[in-house]
């Protein structure tokens, strides 16, 4: 059976997402729950301001990056009986996939300088 251009296509999305959804779908892979994505979305307010707005995937994605950026380095805190059970591997790997994809230099890379001509 031979396929036809018409078959290979894409089956478009009838409806846009939202700056919310798109942050809860993203992120239910990685094990973050509802509250975690209010969360996030309080946090990149800035970036963000309307969750219900129509998503810019670019927009979104810079703000996860930042909002990552400051939680990576806390993820294997835990208080008081407390732990977080999110796939820190798949976030980290996200993460960096992400930050290359917008040019951003993800902040758990060391930063080289050049110290050769401090004399």
């Amino acid at each position: 059976m031979k396929a036809t251009a018409s078959r290979l296509k894409p089956t478009p999305i009838s409806k846009a997402m939202k700056y919310r959804e798109w942050v809860t779908t993203t992120v239910k892979r990685f094990g973050v729950t509802g509250e975690d994505v209010e969360l996030i979305l309080a946090n990149q307010k800035a970036l963000i301001p309307d969750p219900e707005a129509e998503a810019d995937t670019t927009t979104a994605k810079k703000a996860l990056v930042k909002e990552f950026a400051s939680i990576i380095p806390l993820a294997n805190v835990s208080e008081g009986g407390y732990s977080v059970t999110w796939n820190w591997d798949a976030i980290k790997t996200w993460y960096n996939l992400t930050c290359g994809e917008l040019g951003i230099t993800p902040s758990d890379k060391p930063k080289v300088r050049n110290r050769s001509n401090i004399w």
